[in-house]
């Protein structure tokens, strides 16, 4: 069973068009939302494939109403904390020979009081799972901090997820993941970019990814999955260091892969898979979801042939796409 909290969720607007010109009237030939947010994405992606999940998240007004009723309509199980706000919306421009612009709004404050109910709420799903699944559970904390968090917020939910005795998960970025790592979670998820801006270092090959990750190791996590776009994904932890990656892939829209990426991930971490399998998943996971044209996916069996994991990383490759910390 996979818990995923998402502090910020999101109606995600994804409007289509032809062609785009700045200063005129551009006329959409397509548009869709969705509930989202990177937790409600890990949850929906795990729920349409097969493994039980359960979304929380804060939400308020006729934007919350709405995520709960789509979710609801997607046998996902959601768990909204009343927030006395609307979710925000998150645009996702796509122009044809583009991957999509997004434009994200900030979100509604999440203060003191709202975040020890949002803890509570987490405390309570959580144990309840663990009393219904004997083969474990699992807290993602997912995406970034809407304003007015408080610092403690993320490093109690780790040290919850721990003192309950679930595998815990952090996918987020800058402050939210330093305070995190503190408090030891089992597994981070950081881009490349991420990952260098966390480190201050240069990533410029498998070789640096790898490294990088093994200081975030260091510093309190007890693995690394980092995704390096065109390049695939590394996984580290104390025992070993993994390359994966995919070939001859169709990408339509590259909006969510990160998300898409986490749930194959955890979906086969909960199936019982060793790290190997696990990072096969993630990456057909991925595969799979910039196929689609929105966030909404099912995994693609006939890619898993294009997929390669090594046990032994050539830590000399050029990344298609280094980073600068």
């Amino acid at each position: 069973m996979i818990l995923t909290v998402t502090p910020n969720p999101a109606v995600d607007w994804t409007v289509t068009t032809d062609s785009f010109a700045f200063d005129a009237v551009n006329v959409a030939s397509g548009t869709t939302r969705e509930a989202s947010g990177k937790g409600i994405n890990v949850s929906v992606a795990l729920q349409r494939n097969g493994v039980p999940t359960r979304a929380l998240f804060p939400a308020g007004g006729g934007t919350g109403a709405f995520m709960t009723e789509q979710l609801a309509a997607m046998g996902v199980e959601a768990v909204a904390v009343p927030s006395g706000a609307e979710v925000r919306t998150n645009i996702t421009l796509r122009v044809p020979g583009h991957a999509g612009t997004k434009i994200n709004e900030p979100g509604a404050a999440l203060g003191e009081d709202l975040a020890r109910r949002l803890l509570d709420a987490v405390r309570a799903a959580l144990t309840e799972a663990l009393a219904a699944y004997d083969g474990g559970v699992t807290l993602a904390l997912c995406g970034s901090l809407p304003p007015g968090t408080p610092e403690w917020f993320h490093p109690a939910l780790v040290s919850l997820g721990r003192e309950l005795g679930a595998a815990v998960v952090v996918d987020a970025s800058g402050e939210v993941l330093s305070r995190a790592l503190a408090a030891g979670p089992g597994l981070v998820k950081p881009n490349v970019h991420e990952l260098a801006a966390e480190t201050g270092r240069v990533l410029d090959t498998v070789g640096d990814v790898v490294a990088a990750a093994r200081e975030l190791l260091a510093r309190g996590a007890g693995a690394v999955l980092a995704s390096l776009g065109a390049d695939g994904m590394v996984y580290v932890d104390a025992d070993r260091a993994l390359h994966g990656r995919a070939r001859d892939v169709r990408v339509l829209n590259t909006v969510g892969a990160g998300d898409a990426s986490l749930a194959g991930f955890l979906a086969a971490c909960d199936g019982g898979a060793e790290p190997a399998e696990c990072l096969a998943s993630a990456i057909l996971y991925a595969s799979s979801a910039v196929g689609h044209a929105t966030t909404l996916f099912d995994v693609d069996p006939a890619l898993r042939d294009r997929i390669t994991v090594t046990a032994e990383p050539d830590l000399t490759l050029a990344l298609a796409e280094p980073a600068r910390g």
